[in-house]
């Protein structure tokens, strides 16, 4: 048996606080057993069988001959060119009623689906992908909400040409402000069952960034819209912060808490990327690394305060969906992309809906990419980002860490405290 060489350990007082970075598998332990650990890592493993079977359990213990680099290699591109899932990020319109200055999407015009677009979706799919076993949508944007008629036929006429033994899963990233309890309904309909709303922090900071066409605010109504909606369709608050508003942050956590929201809605801190020189004067954006103290330092008091927070931030256990071969996604004009950060990027589609799947040179590119940079293969977090993102990779704009990397001891920490956060929860309810 050997250590697995994605193990994290933190010691503490005597004690230690495992983490497997490709099982996600936490162990703490005692004194006596932190002592065992130790004489395993030289190889002895005398009166250790128990804690021996949790450490393979755990994935932290594995076979000597194993290549576990290896698995994971082979385990990704079996997950990307598997033919039995579909998985589809719809953008029914380009347009949208806020102006935000950190946004990509800027400059780009305000296209709709038309009805050619609209008929021809629905047998796109179902002339190159019959038999699927699972088909995935994504409703983005734009706002999507402004397309809510289009949500719905899309939606009726993908589960009909699926038909009814294909699991079915949508999701929607939407700002919030047209998300009314009669919307939520009517998405939950559409077999909706998550919704990503953005909110900036305090109402100040909110209201000066994520603003209506004439100016006006928003932030009121979104967390209106977000109260009444919780019990509908499951909600994870998205706050995007910089140097200028990470503290402002915990404003929001007032309200919510204030509001009854704290178990009924998932929330977690993104760093506002320098798109579009929001950041290029005075160097508002965080670096990795210092996105990564932060989110741990706020992560700490939310969950102190009995929020449900992600432990590890934004990251995905595994490879991006963008460079699986039957992941897309569709703008309003039909052309397939496939990152939603290419999305009407011309230069950038790998094709449209209205020809075949085809191995177009960006498709070739996408699908040809392959995290094998040495540095990312040995890293303890490789198997939590595979690298990183791919499309940053593909145009020349290097590599992003996950936070994971850089305050690993502290976010297992974190996780910690969410698991005995959630079972004095349990035990309380269970007191009642």
């Amino acid at each position: 048996m050997k250590l697995s060489q994605f193990n994290v350990v933190h010691e503490h007082n005597g004690s230690l606080l495992i983490m497997n970075a490709r099982t996600g598998g936490i162990l703490s332990l005692n004194p006596e057993y932190a002592q065992k650990f130790k004489r395993i890592q030289e190889g002895d493993v005398r009166d250790a069988d128990d804690l021996v079977a949790e450490l393979i359990r755990g994935g932290i213990l594995v076979n000597e001959e194993r290549d576990e680099l290896g698995e994971i290699r082979l385990q990704s591109r079996a997950a990307r060119f598997a033919n039995t899932a579909l998985s589809l990020t719809i953008a029914p319109t380009m347009a949208c009623n806020f102006c935000c200055p950190y946004c990509y999407e800027k400059g780009q015009a305000y296209t709709t689906m038309g009805e050619e677009v609209l008929t021809q979706l629905s047998k796109f799919v179902k002339d190159y992908y019959p038999g699927i076993a699972s088909l995935s949508v994504g409703w983005y944007g734009g706002e999507p909400l402004l397309g809510m008629k289009m949500i719905e036929r899309i939606t009726s006429d993908l589960k009909d040409v699926v038909g009814p033994t294909c699991e079915y899963s949508a999701s929607i990233v939407t700002n919030g402000y047209l998300l009314t309890p009669d919307v939520a309904r009517r998405l939950a309909a559409c077999g909706v069952t998550s919704a990503q709303v953005t909110i900036d922090g305090s109402k100040s900071d909110h209201d000066s960034r994520r603003i209506l066409h004439d100016g006006s605010p928003t932030y009121e109504r979104i967390l209106k819209n977000v109260k009444e909606c919780a019990d509908i369709i499951d909600i994870s608050i998205r706050s995007n912060v910089d140097k200028t508003n990470i503290e402002a942050a915990q404003e929001l956590l007032d309200y919510l808490e204030l509001n009854g929201l704290m178990n009924k809605v998932h929330f977690y801190l993104a760093p506002v990327d320098d798109i579009n020189q929001v950041c290029a004067n005075d160097s508002h954006c965080f670096t990795v690394k210092e996105f990564s103290y932060e989110e741990t330092e706020f992560s700490k008091r939310a969950i102190a305060r009995g929020f449900k927070v992600q432990p590890f931030g934004g990251t995905n256990f595994g490879i991006c969906c963008a460079v699986g071969i039957n992941s897309y996604v569709v703008d309003p004009v039909g052309d397939l992309y496939k990152c939603w950060d290419d999305i009407g990027m011309k230069e950038r589609r790998v094709g449209t809906i209205f020809e075949p799947p085809m191995l177009s040179k960006n498709m070739i590119n996408w699908m040809a990419y392959e995290p094998d940079d040495p540095e990312c293969q040995e890293c303890f977090a490789f198997p939590m980002c595979m690298g990183g993102c791919p499309n940053h990779a593909l145009n020349g704009e290097g590599k992003r860490c996950v936070s994971f990397r850089y305050d690993a001891e502290q976010k297992m920490l974190l996780s910690q405290m969410m698991n005995t956060a959630k079972r004095g929860a349990g035990q309380n309810e269970a007191d009642a």
